[in-house]
């Protein structure tokens, strides 16, 4: 049912998707999707849930023993290699679509927003106590900024797939995470 609604979302996006079509598309009756979700806000829940799941289980692996700032620039390039290796935009549909149509899953949106946020948040918290990243660095707000920076470019990807190399903007987004973060004693 999922599935189905990955593919509906990226289709026609969130507003114009029913939990019928999902029902359809997954060859399960409305009746089932309906009690499944039951609302459209379920629905987003379940998607934001699975897709924070799937980058979780494939980012582990390659934060296997990484911790402070190594762990930051990890997350950032394989965030955005994933996004660049993929054609699924079902989240940055929805999460155009909570600020303009379906309002209603803006809370939702928001958590997951906010959940991304947290662990980069105590990605850079960790970095402080090792002194790889500068104390007087606000974790919060870089964390949104860090984020910031990582959507907006995986939306001009969206836009158009070859608008930047994405090797190039790794070692350059790599550099800028370092410069703006290690302590002045050690760059």
């Amino acid at each position: 049912m999922i599935d189905a609604a990955f593919k509906l979302i990226e289709r026609q996006g969130g507003s114009r998707t029913t939990l019928v079509e999902i029902g359809e598309l997954s060859g399960y009756s409305h009746g089932l999707v309906s009690h499944r979700f039951g609302t459209k806000g379920a629905l987003v829940r379940a998607v934001t849930d699975r897709l924070q799941r799937e980058f979780v289980k494939m980012l582990e692996p390659a934060l296997s023993g990484l911790h402070g700032m190594q762990a930051l620039i990890v997350t950032a390039e394989t965030y955005l290699r994933a996004a660049a290796a993929s054609d699924r935009n079902a989240m940055y549909v929805l999460i155009g679509e909570a600020l303009g149509p379906l309002r209603e899953i803006r809370g939702e949106m928001a958590a997951a927003d906010q959940k991304f946020r947290t662990s980069v948040q105590k990605l850079i918290e960790e970095g402080v106590r090792l002194g790889e990243i500068r104390p007087d660095v606000d974790p919060a707000a870089y964390s949104a900024l860090f984020i910031g920076m990582l959507r907006g470019l995986v939306v001009q990807h969206l836009m158009k797939p070859r608008a930047f190399d994405i090797d190039r903007v790794c070692r350059e987004l790599i550099l800028s995470v370092e410069r703006n973060l290690r302590p002045a004693d050690a760059r």
